[in-house]
């Protein structure tokens, strides 16, 4: 035993002190994943990517979250009709450098940004093994665009940012913001990657993957934004002049044997990817219903759709039953659309397909039979005249494009005949479009009014109009407001609105006319977000300045 000892203590003391501490110390995972042990195969990175198609939805779609809201309602089409003093209702007391919004999406770009840097800085690896380059290309380009997409999102929110490039390994707090101008360079850098190494749709073995369109559709946005007219409609009209997209004139999809028009047939459900016939869309965010993985399902109609199942007629009964599959389902009327949206943009056209009674729906029929008002429209009738529709949560219009109007899956069906749904009937069940060719048109119409040529600029307006089977626009007619109204009567609901109006420096002057809750709460300063206040904070060895009017 005493031998024993005398080797193993000389061994251990050698084993203790003779080591190279940093390998000693060095973390080797063996069962469970990190950057360095996740990469080794094309699959790997397949699935890297996979993640931050989710993380767009986190981040700026799901309009269940904070960030997906705040989007949206505090613009000229929407307010927070619950209270008025929620959220960005309030712009002068709520958008601050420390109001959880503004840190949210900083938080989420960056970390798509972390997330496309550690793909880029490990998939050019040469010991590393894919099916051939163009596969390897395709999944680099994806994160490329990505990286774009995020540093875009961002310049337009906050205006110049910090530029990262590379995976961040060890903690950092001295990043300065690059320019407005600089940010658009990496961004069109990445995306003209994107645009050479992305395959065709054609070419696409799943629905929801990026092509050369949605990164040259990006682009021509981006050039917009850095006054290259030329490069945007160079960008826009390769959409355009490709023979795999078109604007969808004809009835199409699941539901086109029933009343209604090609428009709405755009929104029914599963009629978002190619498999149905659609040839318009660009980039659609993927939802499977009931499939293991299949995503979150959007929540739109529970927030848009007014809360109509609770009103009560002025004989003081309930005008419907509960919930309705014709109408929308479960809506609570978290948002009320604005005047500008549901009636000032088609004032001067009736006929626009758009605002079609399948389309807007403005007035519905009373189906509680204890009612007074049974079997009559509840606004026609005069039901709800005394009703304190206070905000015009309880009724304003329902858009079906946000619902799937008759529709529900059927787990949600309560009674087929009276079309009564459950709590649950409060999603849209299907995809979602990010990038329809409709908004590359009016990019494109928006490059040549930054050029001067109105005739062009008012030829791709008219495209959509044409199809829409509205009055077609005078050259006369076009400035960027007019862009602006025909993109809300395209795009109401799709677009992420705030960045548009971020985006064209619109978004103060518009909100001050259109929006009668925040109109006057909102400042000059704040078509751009503050800089997160931890951001500044944290950055203790670089100055990370304010933008101005936040302190």
């Amino acid at each position: 035993m005493k031998r024993i000892y005398k080797f193993i203590l000389p061994a251990l003391f050698l084993a203790t002190f003779s080591c190279n501490e940093n390998e000693w110390l060095e973390e080797k995972p063996l069962d469970f994943y990190t950057p360095s042990n996740s990469f080794s195969k094309a699959s790997d990175f397949n699935s890297a990517v996979a993640r931050i198609y989710q993380n767009v939805f986190t981040a700026l779609l799901n309009i269940n979250s904070s960030e997906g809201r705040a989007l949206q309602y505090p613009t000229d089409i929407a307010i927070d009709a619950i209270d008025v003093t929620h959220d960005l209702n309030l712009y002068a007391d709520k958008l601050t450098p420390t109001t959880g919004v503004v840190q949210n999406i900083w938080s989420d770009l960056y970390r798509m940004i972390f997330d496309a840097n550690v793909i880029l800085g490990r998939i050019d690896d040469t010991a590393l093994q894919f099916d051939s380059e163009a596969q390897r290309n395709a999944l680099k380009a994806e994160a490329m665009f990505f990286r774009g997409f995020a540093y875009r999102t961002l310049a337009i929110l906050y205006g110049g940012v910090p530029i990262i490039l590379e995976e961040i390994t060890t903690p950092r707090r001295d990043f300065v913001r690059a320019s407005k101008q600089e940010v658009m360079d990496q961004v069109i850098s990445d995306l003209m990657f994107a645009a050479g190494n992305l395959p065709e749709v054609n070419e696409l073995k799943e629905d929801g993957r990026l092509t050369k369109a949605a990164a040259n559709h990006l682009l021509a946005e981006v050039y917009i934004t850095t006054a290259n007219y030329a490069g945007a409609i160079a960008a826009a009209t390769k959409v355009i002049d490709n023979p795999n997209y078109r604007l969808m004139t004809d009835r199409f999809g699941s539901r086109k044997g029933e009343e209604g028009d090609v428009y709405w047939d755009l929104f029914r459900r599963n009629n978002q990817n190619r498999t149905s016939g659609n040839m318009e869309s660009i980039w659609v965010r993927q939802f499977e219903y009931l499939v293991e993985g299949g995503g979150a399902d959007n929540p739109w109609p529970r927030f848009l759709v007014p809360l109509y199942w609770q009103l009560t007629g002025s004989d003081g009964k309930n005008l419907f039953t509960g919930p309705l599959n014709q109408y929308g389902g479960r809506g609570i009327g978290w948002f009320a659309p604005t005047s500008y949206v549901k009636d000032e943009i088609w004032a001067n056209d009736a006929v626009d397909m758009r605002n079609s009674s399948k389309n807007i729906i403005r007035d519905i029929v009373a189906n509680n039979p204890a009612s007074a008002f049974f079997g009559q429209k509840i606004v026609e009738s005069g039901a709800i005249d005394n009703f304190p529709n206070t905000l015009g949560r309880w009724w304003n219009v329902i858009f079906a494009k946000v619902a799937p109007i008759g529709n529900f899956p059927e787990e949600y069906v309560i009674n087929a005949e009276t079309g009564l749904v459950n709590g649950g009937a409060n999603g849209m069940a299907t995809d979602q479009y990010i990038f329809r060719l409709a908004e590359t048109y009016l990019l494109r119409a928006e490059a040549h009014l930054g050029q001067g040529d109105l005739a062009s600029a008012a030829q791709d307006i008219n495209a959509l109009r044409e199809r829409a089977h509205a009055t077609p626009a005078a050259a006369s007619e076009i400035d960027i407001d007019y862009i602006l109204d025909e993109r809300a009567r395209e795009l109401a609901w799709e677009e992420l609105r705030l960045l548009t109006l971020m985006r064209v420096g619109k978004l103060v002057e518009r909100v001050k006319a259109h929006n009668p809750v925040t109109g006057d709460r909102i400042s000059a300063h704040q078509n751009l977000w503050p800089i997160p206040f931890r951001e500044i904070e944290t950055n203790t060895e670089a100055v990370m300045e304010q933008n101005p009017g936040y302190f």
